[in-house]
């Protein structure tokens, strides 16, 4: 069972290129070190004594922050490209978790947790941005499925561990490991990816009485 298992993953995934396993890996270490969120309702009102109502109002800038995050990271990726933006939001989203540790009132919080948020999913969109710069077009689909499959096994990883720390060594550790492994990938990403320039689009000429319409989220 665990031979044709592994004979099924490994016929999916062979012939990727070596960016697009790179990338994969980076986001493993990112993801395996995601153990804040999961435990922040239980953080908030276990270790700082906050209510449920208050710790809803954390994890509701904590959802706002991540689709501002989504927003933001597209923009950013297609004025600046997908390498950079995946680096700083690696690189940043790691040291807003050692400033979230910091903070003590309610509202501190918050803010941090929504810039945190706004930060570290500020990566999304380049990550997925970089599988079309990388992967060939028939290799796409896999390509996907590689990363989204590094993505859930570190989500795996990430919450198990971060309850041993909670259980253990306390809950500040989770602030520590999770910034590290964001840390981590972003010097992984750094070293081992190599920037693709991509050539942006050309428009083409307007036709005669022709408009063209453009749409913007800022």
């Amino acid at each position: 069972m665990l031979r044709k298992t592994f004979t099924l993953y490994k016929n999916s995934f062979s012939g990727l290129p070596r960016e697009i396993w790179l990338i994969s890996m980076v986001s493993l270490i990112n993801r395996s070190g995601a153990m804040v969120v999961p435990f922040l309702t239980v953080y908030l009102t276990r270790k700082m004594g906050f209510s449920l109502i208050e710790a809803g109002w954390v994890m509701s800038a904590f959802g706002l922050g991540s689709i501002a995050g989504a927003i933001v990271g597209g923009r950013l990726t297609d004025r600046v490209g997908h390498y950079q933006v995946q680096f700083w939001a690696l690189l940043l989203g790691g040291g807003m978790y050692f400033v979230l540790m910091q903070m003590e009132t309610l509202w501190t919080i918050a803010v941090t947790t929504f810039f945190t948020s706004l930060v570290n999913d500020s990566f999304r969109p380049a990550n997925m941005s970089s599988i079309s710069a990388y992967s060939p077009k028939n290799l796409y689909t896999r390509s996907v499925a590689l990363l989204r499959f590094a993505i859930n096994l570190g989500f795996s990883i990430g919450p198990a561990v971060g309850g041993f720390l909670a259980a253990t060594v306390g809950y500040k550790w989770l602030f520590v490991v999770d910034g590290m492994t964001c840390i981590a990938a972003a010097i992984v990403f750094r070293m081992a990816v190599t920037q693709k320039y991509e050539e942006k689009p050309e428009e083409k000429p307007l036709e005669k009485n022709e408009t063209r319409v453009r749409f913007s989220v800022f």
